[in-house]
């Protein structure tokens, strides 16, 4: 097994913590910038939701934060937690993207005057039945846990790229393609090569391929593998340190997804349908690699992937141009 592997489980015990609150995971990644992170599984009542991470940044005059958590008590918990450290103003809230385990901790910080920031997609998201079909599940999932959790817009939206100033700071927000949703935004740090790569980049996890594209994923993760950050911190699992590291982490993702799509494809052009591609799934991608086996999350969300992928290949196969 690989050392990567080994310390992914030292990481992710098989038994997991659940803290009784946020600041119990707080770490100071390097200098003004801290994270906390959340539990390495499903959302369940033990984790009380806390299942992702999220990051803030203090500046000479203010602070922003990477993503809110999901739900208001967690958020209100980060906002403590930024609070323990930097009595500063919370100016913006940047928001990776409108998934539950990201933005449903947003009330906590639009009480203190925050500015959300996130991709226009957002509004998409929560004028659909399938906002207010997963708030209502998500409650009876987490009952109290869920008090106070509303759905938040932004209130500043970019579908490409703005800079923000702030202090000495600058923070660069790009969309690059749709990848993990349709609406996924980063933040770079150029002046010290920081990336926040909220789900583009799983720490040590299969990722969720099930929101967005697969296809264009790719290029996203080749943008990374330009802009060569120094410190990627990703919305789950924990952060990459180094060249080397961060590139190895997204070279491994970009395998994974072109494996489970040839996987999914040959499946299909052998007519099998979506609930036989799905039960397949794993032993196909074990095939082509068995240390996938090694890997958090893969062989729970690797169907699920295989699943969401089918609809992307069929679709992929009709449009294709005919010969």
């Amino acid at each position: 097994m690989h050392l990567l592997l080994l310390l992914l489980l030292f990481l992710y015990p098989a038994f997991p913590y659940y803290p009784k609150h946020v600041k119990e995971t707080i770490q100071e990644i390097d200098r003004d910038i801290y994270g906390v992170f959340g539990t390495y599984e499903q959302v369940n009542n033990k984790n009380r939701g806390f299942i992702s991470n999220a990051y803030f940044v203090i500046t000479k005059d203010a602070v922003i934060v990477f993503d809110a958590l999901s739900t208001y008590k967690l958020g209100k918990e980060l906002l403590e937690t930024i609070r323990s450290i930097t009595k500063k103003p919370i100016k913006y809230v940047v928001i990776s993207h409108y998934h539950t385990d990201h933005f449903y901790g947003l009330g906590a910080f639009k009480e203190v005057g925050a500015t959300v920031i996130a991709h226009p997609w957002s509004y998409q998201y929560l004028s659909s039945e399938e906002s207010q079909n997963m708030l209502k599940a998500r409650k009876q999932l987490l009952g109290k846990h869920m008090e106070g959790t509303k759905l938040i817009k932004p209130d500043i939206t970019t579908s490409e790229s703005l800079t923000i100033h702030l202090g000495d700071e600058s923070f660069e927000i790009h969309h690059w393609c749709k990848a993990h949703t349709n609406g996924d935004i980063v933040m770079y740090m150029p002046s010290r090569r920081i990336l926040f790569a909220g789900d583009l980049v799983f720490g040590g996890r299969v990722p969720f391929l099930g929101s967005g594209n697969s296809k264009t994923w790719l290029d996203c993760l080749d943008r990374i593998l330009q802009i060569k950050p120094l410190l990627l911190l990703p919305g789950h699992g924990p952060y990459l340190k180094g060249e080397e590291a961060i590139q190895k982490q997204v070279l491994w993702t970009m395998r994974y997804i072109q494996d489970i799509r040839s996987v999914v494809k040959k499946l299909y052009e052998q007519g099998l349908n979506i609930q036989e591609v799905r039960d397949k799934a794993n032993e196909e991608m074990l095939k082509l690699n068995p240390e996938y086996a090694q890997v958090g999350a893969f062989f729970d969300v690797n169907p699920v992937n295989a699943y969401y992928i089918y609809f992307e290949i069929e679709r992929e196969m009709l449009e294709a141009p005919q010969n």
